[in-house]
């Protein structure tokens, strides 16, 4: 049987790692030279691509469920971070890319810190399914002449950071990213290959892991 003084002592030491944790990486006096973020994240897509080719313009959406993972790298001054972002997701009917900048503000409460964030940067879609049930990509659906898509994204989102160390955190986060997208390809096609604009919305739930340097 363990004696309840070790087990005192197992658990006081436990509340003031994660207390001291939590109070050195929440800091508002603090600064991080170097935040590191993986992240990994169930998401979702909406993409619509409209035909501007015909007098009344005509849209074909297609949407589903994927895997996404991002990287986050930057630095913490006090409650505000920055930095550059890169994420990728996977879909049936195509890949969601982006690369651009984020800002991110957290309240620097004991144990737990809650933070929203921003980014805008530059996105495309990439490998697209030639399955005439997506997209059906040239003219016989074969995939020949896939259209080049790409624009820009604005993104929004928030989240919850739990403090184990003074450098490192877990957390959880969620994300709306709205795509506004054209595309480049010949007239003779359906669908995505039309040239035209593509609109968007991808939602993104997962968890990411912080180094704190």
């Amino acid at each position: 049987m363990i004696p309840r003084r070790l087990v005192a002592a197992l658990g006081g030491a436990a509340s003031l790692l994660l207390a001291g944790g939590a109070a050195g990486a929440q800091s508002i006096a603090d600064h991080d030279w170097l935040v590191l973020q993986p992240e990994v994240s169930l998401a979702y897509a909406n993409i619509v691509a409209i035909n501007n080719n015909a007098l009344f313009p005509t849209a074909n959406a297609t949407g589903g469920w994927g895997a996404h993972v991002g990287v986050d790298a930057g630095m913490r001054f006090g409650p505000f971070t920055g930095g550059v972002r890169v994420d990728w997701a996977r879909y049936t009917a195509y890949d969601v890319g982006g690369a651009g900048l984020f800002a991110e503000l957290r309240a620097p409460i004991p144990f737990v810190q809650p933070f929203v964030r921003v980014g805008f940067g530059y996105a495309w879609l990439g490998h697209l399914n030639a399955d005439p049930a997506y997209l059906a990509c040239g003219a016989t659906g074969t995939g020949a002449g896939c259209p080049s898509v790409s624009g820009w994204y604005g993104s929004a989102g928030g989240g919850i950071d739990f403090p184990l160390q003074r450098h490192f955190t877990l957390g959880v986060h969620g994300d709306a990213t709205f795509l506004n997208l054209t595309r480049g390809a010949s007239p003779t096609s359906v669908q995505f290959v039309n040239p035209g604009d593509s609109v968007g919305l991808q939602v993104t739930v997962g968890l990411h892991a912080a180094l704190r340097i």
